[in-house]
């Protein structure tokens, strides 16, 4: 994947998805993940690598993880 992409970020041990720019992938150990800046709730701002599974390409609606969306 070339370039910056917009994506929803599953940060860890949070029950929904926030929307994020991923910056770059890398291969480790560990499998694929990509470098990602995403606001929080509270509006900080982070930036972290995250594993692939994490992350899911802008084309729908974010999982809130409640039935209404």
């Amino acid at each position: 994947m070339a370039g910056v992409r917009h994506v929803w970020v599953r940060p860890e041990f949070v029950p929904i998805e926030l929307p994020g720019l991923l910056l770059e992938w890398r291969n480790d150990e560990h499998g694929w993940r990509g470098l990602v800046s995403y606001a929080e709730r509270d509006g900080r701002i982070v930036t972290q690598w995250l594993p692939a599974a994490n992350l899911r390409p802008v084309k729908s609606s974010p999982r809130t993880g409640s039935a209404y969306g």
